[in-house]
């Protein structure tokens, strides 16, 4: 059984700076790449080994401060650091926030304490799962595996509810899937489900189809 966000102690402190090297950053975490691996090596000699130590370790300004002032690592960098780090945990979000969704389906599973994608995600893996909360709710095991494809998706940063939908309407169907795409050809696919269908997801280009491919095959790799 796989958990809704990853264990970021899976994640090597090696993994992590190789992975930041290859990311395009958004331009205002842009300077992570800056003397990435001389801070990195700060990081290895202060004894971290893992993105969830790296995580613990920046938990609140005064560490963050505190590690800056041990390390010789500047506390401007280690702030994006730690929101570069955070990235790589899923956040739940209702699931009410899909497009698509009865109301009336999104309230059976309230009430059997289902309330968003990680408690779904994770009570719903299996096709006997759902086929027990099938009868729990009388909600069509179909639509449960849609559900679930739904909620698979929205392990990968970068893509929320509404670009879950659209991504799901283009055939695919789970975080493996999406990781095997191809950036340019699946990008102008979603953006005509987006304009055909009227989602709000916002702008999006190439690149940051890319960024979520390179995410969702972090996921795998770490499955």
């Amino acid at each position: 059984m796989e958990n809704y966000t990853l264990d970021p102690t899976r994640i090597s402190l090696e993994r992590f700076n190789e992975l930041t090297i290859s990311k395009r950053l958004i331009p205002s975490r842009i300077i992570l790449h800056e003397q990435i691996n001389e801070r990195f090596q700060f990081l290895k000699n202060a004894g971290i080994s893992n993105l969830g130590e790296l995580i613990k370790i920046l938990g609140s300004k005064q560490k963050i401060a505190a590690f800056a002032s041990s390390s010789g690592v500047p506390a401007e960098y280690l702030v994006l650091l730690k929101r570069e780090a955070g990235s790589y945990l899923a956040r739940p979000f209702p699931l009410s926030d899909f497009p698509g969704i009865p109301h009336e389906y999104v309230e059976a599973l309230k009430a059997k304490e289902i309330r968003h994608t990680r408690e779904f995600f994770e009570r719903a893996q299996t096709d006997d799962q759902r086929h027990k909360l099938s009868g729990l709710t009388g909600i069509p095991e179909a639509r449960l595996m849609e559900i679930f494809s739904l909620t698979d998706l929205s392990r990968i940063t970068g893509i929320g509810a509404v670009f879950a939908r659209i991504v799901f309407e283009s055939g695919i169907r789970s975080v493996r899937q999406f990781a095997n795409t191809d950036a340019s050809t699946h990008c102008k696919k979603y953006l005509d489900i987006s304009e055909k269908h009227g989602y709000a997801a916002g702008h999006f280009v190439e690149e940051d189809i890319q960024y979520c491919i390179d995410y969702a095959r972090v996921i795998i790799e770490k499955a």
